[in-house]
């Protein structure tokens, strides 16, 4: 459980050392929550490196995109439920719960005989996943005080590169030898080591709410909200993508009213308010998945368009963009009090600058300044990243420490969705949907990447806010 350290004032915290991850019985949670990690990171770099040898084999090529959509609407959905998995079941059933789905969906991955099979098997993953991810968190929470939380959850950000760079190896080798089903079922002993090592390492425990029911009517709608917003990466018309995006917001706001008018609750007490600590947290999260996803979307096809630049480069550049952020995590997680709500603004500050020299050097093409500035933004977004998630977990309300913290991986995946539907809705209306000549790609470059930098800005007043008022709650945590 969490420890004496989450009282003390912010000013007189002082992080443990690396090897704190290790003692005390800390090892085995390390192990098993960054594994629990891996099998959601892993699966989402495989899929996009298989998806052309899956269509050429059982077709579907006009659902190729929807691969990954719907495992997201699947993951958003469980990770909003994997808190009621949690206090219905209890710790230890609810994390092995959430692995015996992520198996039963990698099972379908690797059978389907049609595009519609491989879709369920995809949204039953991405369930399973979003079970797994969401408790993970918890776990952090649970079992790591605020003296070396920032230290894991630094490790958990490394465990993402590595996926990063092992996922798409992986699936390539699969899809070259012309197996790819093989990517899905050499991952079912990963995840029944996982349910083992969640066996032996959580102490058997009595559920919270054995009678709790399940939110459907809110899960559905989340969902709907989900795939609402999905489905305008396959429309071109920005009226129908505004319409869209309109349609999406208002599904996904009034899940979070009914959710407030609940007492079985899939959110914390008042999550988007910036009046509310948590919900300061919150919103950073979400703005700094919508600026990962947009930057990591567009910048392929302004780089390969306007410039011929190779596809192995602008994979490079995302790869090198993940171990910006993994450097940016774990260079400050040991920070404590002045420093650390001092570091978490000045991430986002310096992430904003350099955005946008990185979209001169889109328009300049110049390869090393494109390779210094993604690197950097990585950087600059890991550092604020790592220290509002340990914030956000010591800010949460008395009694909602667990749902806060299972929570945060929704309203991420809701950042990825938005931010792609977002700046997709930005690049049509500057003209990307009338062609890809070179003035409306450039014409589309300063527009998405003007607006993409002004995410860490934004982020940044939400982190500032923290500083001067929201970091006193943690305080007298």
């Amino acid at each position: 459980m969490t420890g004496n350290n989450e009282s003390a004032p912010a000013e007189t915290e002082k992080r443990a050392g690396w090897a704190e991850l290790f003692r005390d019985g800390r090892g085995k949670w390390t192990l098993l929550l960054n594994l629990g990690v891996a099998l959601h990171a892993l699966d989402i770099f495989i899929i996009n490196t298989i998806m052309p040898t899956v269509v050429a084999d059982i077709g579907g090529l006009s659902y190729y995109t929807w691969a990954s959509m719907i495992y997201m609407v699947g993951s958003i959905v469980g990770a909003a439920a994997g808190h009621h998995l949690r206090v219905r079941l209890g710790r230890r059933s609810g994390y092995i719960w959430g692995g015996i789905v992520v198996l039963i969906g990698t099972i379908g991955c690797a059978i389907p005989p049609d595009m519609l099979t491989l879709l369920i098997a995809r949204f039953v993953k991405g369930l399973g996943g979003g079970f797994v991810i969401a408790q993970t968190m918890a776990l952090v929470r649970d079992n790591f005080d605020l003296t070396v939380r920032t230290r894991m959850l630094g490790t958990i950000t490394t465990t993402w590169s590595i996926a990063a760079l092992l996922g798409p190896f992986f699936g390539g080798v699969f899809a070259e030898i012309g197996w790819w089903r093989g990517s899905f079922w050499s991952q079912a002993p990963v995840i029944l080591l996982f349910m083992w090592g969640a066996w032996k390492t959580i102490a058997a425990d009595s559920a919270q709410e054995p009678d709790r029911r399940l939110p459907w009517r809110r899960l559905v709608m989340l969902a709907a909200g989900v795939i609402a917003i999905g489905i305008t990466s396959q429309i071109h018309d920005p009226v129908a993508n505004l319409g869209l995006i309109t349609l999406s917001c208002f599904l996904v706001w009034l899940t979070f009213r009914r959710d407030e008018q609940s007492s079985e609750k899939l959110f914390p007490t008042r999550p988007l308010s910036v009046f509310n600590a948590v919900g300061l947290a919150y919103w950073v999260y979400f703005l700094i998945s919508a600026l990962h996803s947009a930057l990591l979307i567009f910048a392929p096809l302004f780089l390969q368009e306007m410039h011929g630049i190779s596809p192995l480069y602008v994979g490079y550049l995302s790869l090198v963009f993940s171990i910006g952020w993994t450097i940016g995590s774990l260079s400050v997680s040991g920070l404590s009090g002045k420093a650390e709500r001092v570091t978490s603004v000045a991430g986002m500050i310096a992430a904003t600058v350099f955005i946008l020299i990185f979209a001169w050097a889109v328009l300049e093409g110049s390869l090393i300044w494109l390779t210094i500035t993604i690197t950097l933004v990585g950087v600059s977004v890991g550092t604020t990243n790592v220290l509002m998630i340990t914030y956000g977990m010591s800010v949460a309300r008395d009694g909602e420490e667990s749902i806060t913290a299972s929570s945060m991986q929704t309203i991420r995946s809701l950042g990825v969705a938005y931010g792609a539907a977002g700046a997709g809705l930005i690049a049509n209306l500057a003209g990307l949907a009338q062609g890809i000549d070179i003035p409306t790609l450039e014409r589309v470059a300063i527009w998405v990447l003007g607006a993409t930098a002004l995410t860490p800005a934004l982020c940044a007043l939400c982190c500032l806010r923290a500083v001067t008022w929201g970091w006193q709650f943690r305080s007298n945590k």
